[in-house]
This record gives structure tokens, sequence and C-alpha cells, in this order.
């Protein structure tokens, strides 16, 4: 083994910046040779997941067919196994500003929670390696899967943990209206993340159970259920029932501080550049009497930290 890489699965924005933590003996890489990711055969043998093994591509074959090719034909050193199920294969792949996408055969999708994940990052970690790739798209038989909700898999944001059982803490901040109605405040809030969790989707559940503090108030119309919230390219798409559009406040200044309480709420995420509200999957444009199109977070429509 060269090195071996510990840390948790980043999930989302607020996931500070990859560290890894090296061990093992620490050599220059052959001439040419490609590090490949592989889990660890045994993970009771220490608290990383995957470790890496050097190997030297074939001249002239093209880099993301050659790397894929060996990942998938497995590992050559006895310590790593194979986190691809037997016959998985790279069907095509294209490189768009950055974001590589590949198309995986139709037995990828038998991967599913830490062994979907370790995958995911064994091909994110080695393929990072390549000039211009700066995230990961992977799709089977052309479909996206039906649980990512990321922008995209990067290398400096995910590395693996052997413990599929250990939840992330993470904190962050919700936005409510003030009870005296002097715009919003704010509560801090831990949310825990597995690997299965998509921080949007956690912060949102986080703020439909109301604050926790009497100052603050949770004003979405009565019926309203989540169902959903994810980030796309920069936009936070969140999806509510159709309660939440049939009972909209009628009074305008109350509509805005409910689209913003939840806008800016989600705006305070990293990756976040815009919010789009939802009603059964359907973008809304108007809410309230006020445009409601990808709207942008603004901090100034209410200030002040309520909670400590």
């Amino acid at each position: 083994m060269k090195k071996c890489l510990a840390a948790v699965l980043a999930l989302g924005l607020l996931l500070l910046s990859a560290c890894a933590i090296l061990s093992g003996e620490n050599s220059e890489p052959p001439e040419g040779a490609y590090a490949l990711y592989f889990p660890l055969a045994d993970l009771r043998t220490g608290d990383a997941a995957v470790d890496f093994e050097y190997r030297v591509m074939p001249q002239g074959q093209e880099p993301v067919n050659a790397l894929v090719e060996a990942l998938l034909s497995g590992p050559e050193d006895e310590d790593l196994t194979t986190p691809f199920p037997g016959g998985v294969r790279l069907r095509s792949w294209s490189l768009e500003e950055g974001r590589l996408w590949l198309d995986m055969s139709e037995r990828y999708s038998g991967l599913s929670g830490i062994d979907l994940t370790i995958a995911n990052y064994c091909l994110t970690l080695t393929l990072g390696q390549l000039e211009g790739v700066e995230e990961l798209r992977i799709t089977v038989m052309g479909e996206e899967l039906p649980f990512w909700h990321s922008d995209g898999l990067r290398p400096e944001d995910a590395l693996l943990s052997g413990d599929e059982e250990l939840p992330l803490s993470v904190d962050v901040v919700l936005y409510y209206p003030r009870v005296d109605g002097a715009g919003l405040g704010v509560e801090y809030r831990t949310v825990l993340l597995t690997e299965e969790t998509v921080l949007a989707q956690a912060v949102m559940e986080a703020y439909v159970l109301g604050p926790s503090y009497e100052s603050l108030r949770l004003t979405l119309p009565e019926g309203t259920e989540l169902l959903g919230a994810a980030v796309t390219d920069g936009v936070c798409y969140v999806n509510f029932t159709q309660p939440f559009l049939d009972a909209a406040p009628q009074d305008a200044e109350e509509a805005q501080l409910l689209v913003y309480s939840i806008v800016n709420t989600l705006g305070s995420l990293e990756r976040v550049q815009s919010v789009q509200l939802q009603v059964e999957g359907e973008n809304l444009t108007e809410y309230g009497g006020m445009s409601v199109s990808a709207l942008a977070p603004d901090f100034a429509v209410g200030s002040g930290v309520t909670a400590e």
C-alpha cells in the first residue's frame, strides 16, 4: 500500500474542505502511472475504507476508457477488492466543462448504500486525476440514479470511512419570521447525515419542524408537506404539496417573509446560488403576489441572531 485515505463522506455544502489522513509508505509513483482506488478487502484492519495501487496505462489508449477498464478489472494487490458487481461495463462517457459523465451498464444499479458510495468514489478519485476533470456524474443505461441529488462527485468533497452506520453531524442555520413581525431571525440546528442523506433535504426537514425559540414562528400553510429538496447546477429545488400554494398568504409582507425564510435557509448552503419553489414538482413563478422564479437569498429581508 502506498497511502491510506480516511475521512467522512461529504454530503453537500457545509462539509469543510476534505482532509486526507495518510498512513503507510509514501513512495513516488512510477513514471506515467495513475493511482487506482479500491476498497480494502478487510475494513477491520484499520479506519480507512479505500486505498490505492499504482498502475501504468497502455500507451495510445484513451485515458478515461483505460482507467475505467482497469478499475472494473479489479485490483492486483491482494489487500484490495473490487467495489463493482461482475459484468459491469462502461457504455459511454463525455466531458463537458469539467464534468465527466459516465454511463454504466445495468448491473451498476445493483449497488446501494455504502457499497454504492464506495464504488462511486473509487471512480471519482481515480478519474479526478485526469486533466480537465473537476467532477463526476454517473448514469445507468442513460438514466440518473433516482437518489442522486448533488451537483456532482468531486474528489475534494468526499472521502470515505468504513463505518456506514456513523452519521455525520452538520451545523446549519434556519431562518424563520419573528413573532413580533420584525423580519427574520435565525436558529442554529445540528442535522445528522448518512451516506444516503442529502444535505438540502435534511435542512428542510429540520426547517418544517419549526423553531425551538418562542420568538420565532413557522408560517408554512396548514397541511403543507415537504416532498423533497435537491441541488442541481447551483439551484436548490424545494418541492411542497398542494396546500403550500392553495393556502398561500394573502398579505404580501407575510408571503415575502415565508418565501425568504425558505430561500435564506437553503441559500446559506455554500453551493446554493438560488432557490426554486415547487408544488407537486412544478416550478412556481408567483407566490402571494411576488415573483418566485429562482430566487437568490436576500439576508437583508430580516436580520439579527436569535439563537446562539
